[in-house]
């Protein structure tokens, strides 16, 4: 920014955040157009909270008002926990603030499911590629055991552990996610009840999850006929 706006352009006040890199999603600017627009004068940013619409324009908490022909709105939006489509099991709703999730992926009391969520602070895809083998693996299993149906539940080290928000508001806290956190499901304490960051340790520690661990429970037998095959509720 300084190489466009100088060493006298308030970037303190205009482009520093409240927060850490990382903690929100960082804009990406090609080439330094906006910077050069604004070195140039055809553009202006000023950093600052919403007091009130005025008859002219806006005025900021700060006391300043800034006129304006035309005002768009761009505040954020309301999430939608998983596309908002009606889950049930067992004819009941599927409350999903109400789960905890395995690794971020599987939920609590929810069979044959599998959130396909990447990470935040790398390419989204690496999470999903490392969790499209693991379903595989999964879905291969359950085949060789010859049953239609894996819950998570947790083992016996987990049933005292803390239950906590879906993420961590020091780690990662845009507004969308802080206003709707009551929606999402929940993490626990234990690091396998968590939807970590980390990529160099999903990596290698996905490939070796123990599909007969006690975080695993299956169900169902899967019945064969001659020339098809059929499942047995």
């Amino acid at each position: 920014m300084k190489a466009f706006l100088g060493e006298q352009y308030p970037i303190e006040k205009h482009f520093t955040p409240r927060y850490r890199p990382w903690r929100q999603r960082i804009a990406f600017v090609p080439d330094g157009d906006l910077f050069q627009g604004i070195a140039s004068g055809k553009a202006s940013v000023v950093t600052d909270e919403i007091e009130r619409f005025t008859e002219n324009g806006i005025l900021t908490k700060s006391g300043e008002e800034l006129k304006a022909d035309v005002i768009i709105t761009a505040t954020g939006f309301n999430l939608s926990v998983l596309g908002d489509i009606p889950f049930t099991v067992d004819g009941e709703p599927v409350d999903y603030s109400k789960t905890v999730t395995y690794r971020g992926m599987m939920f609590t009391g929810v069979p044959n499911m599998a959130w396909v969520f990447g990470y935040f602070r790398a390419s989204w895809t690496l999470r999903v590629d490392i969790m499209g083998d693991f379903i595989c693996r999964l879905l291969k299993h359950m085949d060789e055991k010859g049953v239609t149906q894996v819950r998570v539940q947790f083992r016996e080290e987990d049933k005292d552990m803390e239950i906590l928000p879906w993420i961590d508001p020091e780690n990662f806290n845009p507004g969308y996610l802080m206003r709707n956190m009551h929606m999402l499901p929940k993490r626990g304490s234990n690091y396998e009840w968590q939807h970590t960051q980390d990529y160099w340790r999903e990596k290698d520690e996905m490939p070796k999850i123990d599909l007969d661990g006690e975080q695993f429970a299956y169900a169902g037998k899967k019945a064969k006929t001659k020339g098809k095959a059929t499942v047995d509720a």
